[in-house]
This record gives C-alpha cells, structure tokens and sequence, in this order.
C-alpha cells in the first residue's frame, strides 16, 4: 500500500528541481519541453507527489544544466545548502533586489531587517 504523503526524499528533490529550474529562469513548461513530460508532471515533481525515475532526472539535470548529484545535496532531514533557500518563495526576487541596492550602508540595513523579521540576530 503506497503511503499518502511523499516521501521527504521525493519532496527534497522536488524541490531541488524547481530551485535550479527558477535561477536558470525556465518555466515549468520549458522544463517539461526539455524532459519529455507534461508541465504538470513537472509540478508533481517539484511537489513530491510524484517520484522522479532515474531516467528522467538525467534529462532534467541536462536540462538544467547540472549533475545528478546536485539534486541529492543536503537531501538529510536537518541539512541546508545555499540551493535550499531558493526553494524559498520569492527569494530569487529578494536577492535580485538586494544585488540592485549600490551603497553597503543600505545593505546592510537590509540584512539586519531581514535578520531582525527572522528572529535572528541584528
């Protein structure tokens, strides 16, 4: 009997996928263009809901112009890398931002803003 929620593995993944697929600013569409699929499969993908055979996240990683590997980092309950924070929704747009501001006073101010809304230190 197949367990109704994906597995945390399948979800890192996933998420991996869509990470790399937004900085490399691709659609769900071209994604699926470029491995054979739906762009819905794509997002089941993304989701976890659906696992991705081994065959089709080699053409992925091509796609996206990575090693299989790379989908496999930090996949270890607790792990983070810098992909990770991409998987973060609107992150790539904050980071684009950020790169725009020109003084490091004004960046600063950002960090410590960013870091105080976290709850982390200022």
């Amino acid at each position: 009997m197949t367990s109704p929620t994906p597995n945390p593995i399948d979800i890192a993944v996933g998420q991996r996928i869509r990470a790399v697929r937004e900085l490399r600013g691709l659609t769900q569409t071209d994604l699926a263009k470029a491995a054979g699929v739906t762009f819905q499969q794509v997002q089941k993908y993304e989701r976890g809901t659906n696992r991705v055979s081994a065959s089709r996240l080699m053409l992925i990683s091509h796609a996206l112009g990575q090693p299989v590997s790379a989908f496999f980092d930090a996949v270890e309950p607790g792990d983070q890398d810098g992909l990770d924070l991409f998987a973060v929704s609107g992150s790539k747009a904050l980071l684009e931002a950020y790169g725009r501001i020109e003084t490091p006073d004004q960046r600063r101010i950002v960090v410590a803003l960013a870091r105080s809304l976290a709850g982390g230190e200022a």
